[in-house]
């Protein structure tokens, strides 16, 4: 067990960061997100001012420099899913996004490197309930957002 805990202590600090930002995206409404890793993040979403309060969840992956392949790059891939289930509550008409999309993360010049823009592009699938005629799914052809971030 000891083990365990001493190469797990080891590898954690090595691997994660945690990540804060704000900003604004077409689905995604004013949001506030946390990400949590360092190639892969994990990371929750909240919009805070529509009038849909979706709560989403985000995968992102860090594309690898080209020089360093162990260092993640500016460039990521993304997914995520937002609802206004935990928003609003249950509501006969709920609806639901699935936003895959690719970005790229600008960091501002300055001692630390910690702050900076995650700008990102892509489709939106868009699934939400109309009563008399059940479960309409749409594709939107773009989607995307852009948000101020700061990492720990």
């Amino acid at each position: 067990m000891l083990p365990v805990l001493l190469l797990s202590a080891q590898v954690l600090p090595a691997q994660g960061y945690f990540e804060i930002s704000t900003g604004a995206g077409l689905f995604e409404g004013i949001f506030l997100k946390a990400k949590y890793g360092h190639r892969i993040q994990v990371g929750l979403s909240q919009d805070l001012v529509s009038q849909l309060h979706t709560t989403g969840l985000e995968v992102c992956y860090r594309l690898p420099r080209k020089a360093a392949p162990d260092m993640p790059g500016p460039f990521y891939i993304m997914c995520g899913v937002s609802t206004t289930l935990f928003g609003k509550g249950y509501d006969t008409f709920e609806q639901s996004f699935i936003y895959p999309r690719i970005g790229r993360s600008f960091l501002f010049a300055g001692r630390t490197g910690r702050a900076g823009v995650n700008a990102d592009l892509g489709v939106t699938i868009h699934r939400y309930t109309n009563p008399p005629e059940g479960y309409i799914t749409d594709l939107v052809p773009i989607s995307g957002s852009i948000g101020f971030f700061y990492r720990f």
